[in-house]
């Protein structure tokens, strides 16, 4: 049951990277990107993407990863805004070693979320899990 959620959490990740490379109908109406703008994606999750938090959504490129969380999500911070704390109202728990942490193209961000860009066809996954694990989700840029 775990590996058929887990591949079908791939599945999905790679079909929304494929999804933010290519076209869809204009949605600049409702704050959505254009058809015409390089965009990237956002999916928000926990417990390694068993839970869907928001569902997939296109956003601009060219912003920070934070920015994009932004969004599509109502977002709680530390640290000046240096950590993401809770997202829709999800909140991390360090009593159960929880942590909001995020993904980029199926690798672990090696920097701050608002240090990193998103390029256009970039998927960007945030997942609360116990900070002492790594999601396994292969890279779409593979």
């Amino acid at each position: 049951m775990l590996q058929r959620s887990l591949r079908a959490l791939v599945l999905a990740v790679l079909a929304f990277a494929l999804a933010a490379c290519g076209g869809g109908e204009d949605a600049s109406e409702n704050g959505s990107p254009a058809a015409s703008e390089p965009r990237a994606a956002v999916l928000v999750t926990r417990d390694c993407g068993r839970e869907v938090v928001v569902e997939r959504t296109a956003v601009p490129a060219g912003g920070t990863a934070l920015q994009a969380l932004d969004r599509v999500a109502e977002v709680e911070t530390d640290s000046g805004g240096r950590f993401v704390t809770a997202v829709e109202g999800v909140e991390q728990d360090e009593s159960k070693r929880l942590a909001w942490l995020f993904y980029v193209n199926g690798k672990m961000a090696e920097k701050g979320a608002a240090e990193v860009t998103l390029e256009a066809g970039d998927v960007q996954w945030w997942d609360l899990h116990d900070w002492e694990e790594t999601c396994r989700v292969p890279s779409a840029a593979q």
